[in-house]
């Protein structure tokens, strides 16, 4: 069956309202432009992604769900090395439009976002992936919702998990940040704070696959692979 593409025109306003778009707003993330280019964004990911497509690789996953997908990055990636089924979750406007977009504009197969908050609920209901990412979000609903609370969460996720997780979070070592005082005390060493925290939600195998300066740059954040 032909698939039947959106007309030039179209084509031509939609990426002028997309480029509009992410000048309105700080992207978190590199958006993917016309010819393969990609913009400038407050976040580093190519390391993040490296680290990512090796596990992908390892473990021959076909599958990949990110959770607080931003503007898409990392579901793009794995769509465009040809990962079967890539999906993306946020809970922002402007991001899931920003990540749906680029899917229209570059004519990507196997990738696909919804709007949804991270929640039991969603989880639940959720299916199985390979590969689930997680990364940079868990401390924001923490310093809202408490410890117990997330740790709920994370027993959820663990049940969707097919192959392995890949997890990173905000420190309470990040006093540059508002929220750092609302959080756990990790003590002086957050990265085994995180990987007991892991452990005790199910998690085994966890094991640090990359590091990456916090968003302020204060502190370093450590990148965990961890399977079920």
């Amino acid at each position: 069956m032909k698939r039947k593409a959106i007309k030039p025109l179209l084509q031509a306003v939609l990426r002028g309202v997309q480029n509009r778009h992410i000048k309105s707003y700080e992207i978190y993330q590199p958006v993917l432009l016309s010819e393969g280019k990609e913009s400038d964004a407050a976040r580093d990911c190519e390391n993040r992604w490296e680290a990512i497509y090796r596990a992908m690789q390892e473990h021959g996953a076909q599958s990949m769900v990110d959770l607080g997908s931003c503007e898409g990055y990392y579901v793009i990636k794995a769509a465009r090395a040809g990962v079967p089924f890539c999906m993306g979750i946020d809970f922002d406007q402007r991001r899931t439009f920003t990540s749906t977009n680029q899917v229209i504009l570059n004519d990507l197969p196997n990738a696909g976002f919804m709007i949804g908050e991270v929640s039991e609920g969603l989880l639940n209901a959720m299916p199985r992936f390979d590969t689930v990412v997680f990364m940079s979000v868990l401390h924001h609903i923490m310093y809202q919702n408490g410890l117990d609370h997330c740790r709920r969460l994370m027993q959820a996720l663990h049940g969707k998990v097919g192959k392995f997780l890949i997890f990173e979070m905000g420190q309470s070592d990040e006093i540059k940040e508002s929220w750092a005082k609302d959080m756990p005390d990790m003590g002086t060493d957050p990265h085994t704070w995180i990987a007991d925290f892991l452990k005790s939600c199910g998690f085994r195998s966890i094991e640090i696959v990359g590091t990456t300066s916090s968003f302020l740059g204060e502190a370093e954040r450590a990148l965990f692979k961890a399977q079920p």
